[in-house]
Parts: structure tokens; sequence; C-alpha cells
């Protein structure tokens, strides 16, 4: 029993922080990019993991095929690992409105880049 326990007690605590980045996602109007919060064993395509393993929060990227791209950077705290994912999301989003100016199609649509420019 002490297992279960043991077992809920680290779901609720990643359950507030995924909530509490879902809310900074939709502060900044993020919610239509690709990402994964807290599912280690997800394989989406072109989207930025979250997850915690090995008592380390770890934030990677995947292509098209779902492979890592780069490095996956690990955090001792969720505080640093937030900022880093919320900054990845706005790394992203900026790349790919100057790709799209160049030419470049984006991988997925999204309203954050599809809206003509007016």
């Amino acid at each position: 029993m002490s297992d279960l326990h043991n077992f809920n007690h680290v779901y609720l605590d990643h359950s507030e922080q995924r909530m509490e980045l879902l809310s900074e996602i939709e502060k900044r109007g993020f919610e239509s990019l690709s990402y994964v919060l807290f599912d280690e064993h997800s394989s989406q395509a072109y989207a930025f993991h979250l997850f915690y393993d090995n008592n380390k929060f770890k934030i990677n990227t995947r292509d098209e095929r779902s492979y890592v791209i780069g490095n996956t950077v690990e955090f001792d705290s969720f505080s640093d690992a937030k900022q880093y994912f919320i900054e990845k999301l706005e790394k992203f989003v900026e790349v790919t409105l100057k790709g799209r100016k160049l030419g470049f199609k984006p991988p997925y649509p999204s309203p954050l880049w599809d809206t003509p420019e007016q």
C-alpha cells in the first residue's frame, strides 16, 4: 500500500506542475504548439517533450520521425526546467516566423504563423 501512496504522491506532484505549465502556455498563446508534458513514453513527432525521469526534469525536441534532436537537457528543479521549456517554445515560434518569411514551410499548422501578416 505504501508503494501506491508513493505513486499517487508523485503523480499529484507532476499533475500540479503540468497544470502550472499549461497555464503558462495558455497565457502566452502557445496552445497550438506541439508539446508533451510528463509522458516519457510518448513518441509524438515535432514536439517539445518535458518529463521526469531518474530524479531529473528532462527536456528534448523530436523530429518528424520522433527522433530526439540534439541532446536531452536535464534539470534538478522544476522552475529551471519550466523556464527553459517556455523559452524553447518562444524561440521555436520566433524561428518558425522568420523561416516562413524566407519561404520555409513550417513543420505543422498553427495560428501563430499561419495567419497572414497585416
